[in-house]
C-alpha cells in the first residue's frame, strides 16, 4: 500500500497510540486530582493563612472563599475578581484579598483587609521574605497592585 512493509507501519502506529494514550491518562489523572482536590487545597490555605496572622497577633481570620454571587457554588469562589483571592472573614462583613508580588525573583504573598464599604487596609505580609520586599518596594509599584485590587472590590460590590 505505501510502498513499505505494512506490518512495520502498523507496530510503529500501534505503539505511537499506546504512548499517547498513556499521555492524555496521565493528563486526564492530573487534571481530574487538580479539579478533585480544590477544596482540600483551599482549606489548607485558610489554614496555613489564619495561623500566620494568628502569630502576627491578628484577630480577624479567614472563613472562606468569597462569592458575591449567592448562587456560584462555594468551590468555585475566591478567584472572584482580576486580582487575588477573595475570603469572607470570621463574624464580621469584611473581606480580605491574598495576592502576591513578583519581586527580586521570587513571589511574596501579602494580605490585605478591606471594610464592607470597600476602603483598603496595609498589607500584612504573609512571610519573613515578604515583610522585608515590603520594606524595599517602591511606592508606586505597592499602588498599582491596591489600584487594581480596589477595582475589583468595586466590581464585587457591583454583584450584590
Amino acid at each position: 500500500m505505501f510502498g513499505l512493509d505494512s506490518k512495520l507501519v502498523s507496530g510503529r502506529l500501534k505503539g505511537l497510540g499506546i504512548f499517547l494514550g498513556w499521555i492524555a491518562g496521565l493528563f486526564l489523572i492530573a487534571g481530574l486530582t487538580w479539579f478533585l482536590t480544590r477544596p482540600v487545597r483551599t482549606r489548607i490555605i485558610i489554614r496555613n493563612i489564619n495561623i500566620t496572622l494568628r502569630n502576627m497577633e491578628e484577630v480577624r481570620q479567614l472563613e472562606a472563599p468569597f462569592t458575591a454571587d449567592k448562587s456560584v457554588p462555594r468551590w468555585k469562589a475566591g478567584k472572584a475578581a482580576q486580582l487575588g483571592s477573595w475570603y469572607s472573614l470570621y463574624n464580621t462583613d469584611e473581606k480580605a484579598v491574598v495576592f502576591s508580588i513578583m519581586a527580586e525573583g521570587l513571589l511574596a504573598p501579602y494580605v490585605i483587609f478591606v471594610s464592607p464599604q470597600g476602603e483598603m487596609g496595609q498589607p500584612i505580609p504573609l512571610g519573613a521574605h515578604s515583610a522585608q520586599i515590603l520594606d524595599r518596594l517602591p511606592q508606586g509599584i505597592l499602588q498599582a497592585y491596591i489600584n487594581r485590587l480596589t477595582a475589583g472590590e468595586a466590581i464585587l460590590r457591583g454583584r450584590k
